[in-house]
């Protein structure tokens, strides 16, 4: 689909909030793979996957039902088969996560859920944690604020981190597919690693983990002469995460 992927391009580029083309093309990837996987109609979800976002190409608001329209037209002009057209835009229609699935279809399709699922584990692991503090930089919300003012919060939440127990690590209970389940898992393992590590250095902790500070160096041209060493136990922490893959 060389035309859609070029119609999401021109309609994202530059788009700062984690809603850009290669998140287009990452759950395009792994929503095709889920569709195989159960049985899907690949076509269908790939189209879905690709143009669900384009309409942030106007804002956030209202963007599911805005991009529904817009990918009609295109779908439409560009020979995608018509009688497959409604299927794809069903699917984009309805895609703004609600808590508990509320927002979702009562009867989701199987194409629905493959592109379901893969959208929201574009919002886990290490690419979900970049996606969080993106997004929460271009609509100008905290980090974090353990103190928040109900009162003054904005639209997306007190802070960066309030977001990832709103609904991030709600996330994999929203999973339709046994694949997309056995993914969410090994992804919500490292955003909880980070979230541990976060606190720990929010609170000056993690000093008290690392014990004494070693001594001065003479200079930063010393310095850069050391060896830098990975931690064993991040080593064992990614050796645990990086299982063979989930969906095969």
């Amino acid at each position: 689909m060389p035309r859609l992927e070029g119609e999401v391009r021109r309609c994202l580029n530059g788009e700062s909030s984690g809603h850009d083309p290669w998140h287009a093309f990452r759950v395009r990837d792994l929503a095709i793979r889920i569709a195989q996987a159960i049985g899907a109609d690949a076509e269908v979800v790939s189209a879905a996957a690709l143009l669900h976002d384009i309409g942030h190409i106007s804002g956030r608001g209202e963007h599911a039902r805005r991009g529904a329209l817009l990918a009609a037209d295109l779908l439409l002009s560009c020979s995608f088969p018509a009688d497959k057209v409604r299927a794809v835009t069903s699917c984009i229609e309805q895609h703004d996560w609600l808590p508990g699935r509320a927002g979702d279809p009562q009867s989701p399709t199987l194409e629905y859920q493959a592109f379901a699922d893969a959208d929201r584990l574009d919002a886990l692991g290490a690419i979900g944690i970049a996606r969080a503090f993106a997004f929460g930089g271009a609509h100008s919300r905290p980090i974090w604020d353990p103190e928040p003012n109900t009162a003054a919060q904005g639209p997306y939440g007190a802070s960066s981190v309030h977001h990832f127990y709103d609904k991030l690590l709600r996330l994999p209970g929203d999973m339709y597919t046994e694949p997309g389940r056995r993914l969410a898992a090994q992804r919500v393992a490292v955003m909880e690693e980070f979230l541990r590590t976060f606190n720990l250095q929010w609170d000056g902790k993690d000093a008290e983990v690392a014990g004494p500070f070693p001594e001065p160096r003479a200079s930063l041209g010393s310095f850069s002469k050391g060896s830098v060493k990975i931690g064993d136990r991040i080593r064992r922490i990614f050796a645990a995460i990086l299982q063979p893959d989930p969906i095969n």
